[in-house]
């Protein structure tokens, strides 16, 4: 079984503080009380000594970020047109997400100013991009050496500033999705994906009789077996 990404269970504790705070009025130590339940139902190694420092973070930074609901971001003809000059598949995708990853982090805060702060393995899993932590560092400084991207000066902080946003350019993509970001990018540069008939995640298409993601078409499968079974057993009845 794969090891969750720490990185992302901190983003969901993050999330979860602020619901709790801003939808169910808790406070610090009741926030505390439920991150704490909510680890040791979905983690099975939980150790709370490993996490504590990180659920009283979250807990007492609940109150700093209302909630937001975002439709999604618009990309313009200019930032699409920069990413396709890169001419280099991969960082095509790698470049697209952090300009998506950007324009999401200014609309939850207007004084964000292009900055990107999720870490590397939850970019990459956005862009749909797998390879080694040496290729990861490697990638985004080939895009800082294009002078897409710059670094945070200090050596502790991993965030990530995107130089190639025009927001003055015509918008003409509108992404409202951000679970495959990488897979929206090649979507756009016309190669064959489509998007589950249930979910709505994207997914390659494979054949014209394909309509669903791999999750999806086994649910469809189980409720198309299970009304076969109920109407048989009716019918012995």
């Amino acid at each position: 079984m794969e090891s969750p990404d720490p990185a992302q269970i901190r983003s969901s504790l993050g999330l979860l503080a602020r619901y709790y705070y801003f939808e169910s009025g808790c406070q610090k130590e009741d926030i505390m009380e439920k991150l704490d339940a909510f680890m040791e139902r979905h983690y099975p190694r939980y150790h709370p000594v490993d996490w504590s420092l990180s659920i009283e973070k979250h807990a007492a930074r609940a109150a700093k970020y209302p909630l937001c609901q975002c439709p999604g971001i618009w990309v313009t003809q200019q930032e699409l047109q920069t990413i396709s000059d890169i001419n280099h598949k991969v960082l095509e995708r790698l470049a697209f997400t952090l300009l998506c990853l950007a324009r999401f982090r200014n609309f939850r805060n207007e004084n964000n100013h292009d900055w990107v702060n999720d870490s590397n393995a939850e970019i990459y899993k956005l862009a749909c991009i797998n390879t080694t932590a040496f290729e990861k560092d490697l990638k985004l400084s080939q895009l800082r050496d294009m002078g897409l991207i710059a670094f945070a000066k200090k050596v502790d902080n991993p965030s990530i500033h995107v130089l190639f946003l025009h927001k003055e350019s015509e918008p003409v993509l509108f992404i409202r999705d951000f679970r495959k970001l990488g897979l929206e990018w090649r979507l756009y540069k016309g190669e064959p994906y489509i998007r589950c008939a249930n979910c709505g995640i994207l997914i390659k298409k494979t054949s014209n009789s394909k309509k669903y993601c791999p999750e999806c078409a086994q649910l469809s499968a189980a409720q198309k077996k299970y009304h076969w079974d109920l109407q048989h057993k009716q019918r012995r009845h």
